[in-house]
């Protein structure tokens, strides 16, 4: 349908103008503070980011199985931000409070200042989180896309900014980054997205009792996905996480076409009947899969120049850890609709099961590897339990609808469909290419 394309080609031009301002703001931040600074920086994001994933109570997760319930639509949206500030605002102060507990020193950082500023941005994260979910819910993918460049352009001009005075500390990023932060969920209140909606606080006790249902699901995900950085931080030090990490986000640059894909298609995954949404789930993860392979493809055969000529030679060491990453960033982001389909399900060890498991691997490849190869040991075993993770969803996906796996797996007409929509979709022309029906 050419609204679909439409929305898919909107998210795909915000998410490239994200991607461009993110690899700007990241080679500034890179060379200004050099690996070891970076490394400082990352680590207090990290923890920051950390409290704002397990502090969210997979708040949007509940939204979404909440909102086949047409009735609970209105108040949903109105309970986002209220609900979302509460928890983010103990998020935070319960991250600040283990870290002052433990000693920042554990996490190889200078002081507790350093966290105390990233864990402001908790709360604002958690609203933006569940404020940019319902938008995407109610089908206005351009709120959505809009906020978050937003974000990004305030962010880079306020790095560029203080670089060009050689006033960019680690501090001043991370203030950078707390205060822009928050720059979403002004442009989704500005919006008025959430404004002028009855609350419902039974329905906010519903929320947080249905996402906490879920939450050791999504908590594991992103454990997955960050534990590596506080054991490596234990084992190698800040150069070494400020190297590695810096290989995790460019390997994440190859799920944006597949994430946009899938986000574009929420709405329908959940609006429609299970026998639908699974036809659109095993369609539509047909070409986020082919996009997801041209995006690894792409990022690995650029890594080698983009490293160097962009974030420069101290950071030469991130080339291998990319190519090591990006066959299981590559399988998550195309395993996105098969994990979505399951949560819909609303059986919570569907979503918390593949989750633990793949967790668990990681932990233990990490602690194993790890000692032995440094950043590249980090960098395999978290490849190898991506893959798993991936695998257990599709799984289950095929299990609980009878669908047999080859289905998911892109055909040569899947691939032909996405090259006619592309030479459609060049600049000065009328978008009329779609994805297929559904």
């Amino acid at each position: 349908m050419a609204d679909t394309a439409r929305q898919v080609l909107g998210m795909l031009g915000s998410r490239a103008a994200c991607l461009v301002l993110s690899v700007f703001t990241s080679a500034v931040i890179a060379r200004s503070l050099e690996p070891e600074g970076r490394g400082i920086y990352y680590m207090a994001v990290t923890v920051a980011t950390t409290a704002t994933m397990l502090g969210h109570l997979s708040g949007e997760q509940a939204q979404s199985a909440l909102w086949t319930d047409a009735e609970r639509r209105e108040a949903l949206a109105g309970n986002s931000v209220p609900l979302a500030l509460v928890l983010g605002t103990l998020s935070g102060l319960a991250a600040t409070a283990l870290v002052v507990v433990i000693g920042p020193e554990t996490l190889n950082l200078p002081g507790q200042f350093l966290v105390m500023v990233a864990c402001l941005s908790v709360p604002f994260g958690i609203a933006s989180n569940y404020a940019g979910n319902i938008a995407l819910l109610r089908g206005r993918v351009h709120l959505a896309n809009w906020s978050m460049l937003a974000g990004s352009l305030a962010q880079c001009a306020a790095v560029a900014a203080l670089a060009a005075g050689e006033r960019l500390s680690v501090v001043a990023a991370l203030i950078v980054w707390v205060a822009t932060g928050s720059v979403p969920l002004v442009v989704l209140i500005a919006d008025g997205a959430t404004a002028r909606l009855r609350r419902d606080l039974k329905l906010a006790r519903t929320t947080v009792f249905t996402g906490a249902r879920y939450h050791l699901g999504p908590a594991s995900v992103f454990l997955l996905m960050n534990a590596d950085i506080y054991l490596l931080s234990a084992y190698a030090g800040a150069r070494e996480v400020g190297i590695y990490s810096l290989a995790v986000g460019l390997a994440g640059y190859s799920r944006v076409l597949a994430d946009v894909v899938s986000q574009v298609m929420l709405k329908r995954q959940f609006a429609s009947s299970d026998t639908e949404s699974a036809d659109v789930t095993v369609r539509i993860t047909r070409y986020a899969i082919l996009l997801a392979l041209a995006s690894a493809l792409v990022l690995t055969l650029a890594a080698p120049v983009l490293v160097s000529a962009v974030y420069g030679a101290a950071y030469s060491d991130a080339v291998p850890l990319v190519m090591l990453l990006a066959p299981g960033v590559m399988a998550l982001g195309a395993s996105r609709l098969p994990s979505a389909y399951l949560l819909r399900m609303r059986r919570a060890k569907l979503v918390v099961l593949p989750s633990v498991i793949a967790l668990a691997v990681n932990i233990a490849l990490n602690l194993l590897l790890i000692p032995v190869w440094g950043a590249a040991g980090c960098a395999l075993a978290s490849s190898i339990a991506y893959l798993l993770l991936a695998a257990l969803q599709t799984r289950l996906f095929t299990k609980m609808t009878g669908i047999q796996a080859r289905n998911l797996l892109p055909v040569a007409a899947d691939l032909l469909t996405l090259l006619a929509a592309a030479r459609r979709c060049v600049p000065g022309k009328h978008v009329a290419a779609s994805l297929p029906p559904g």
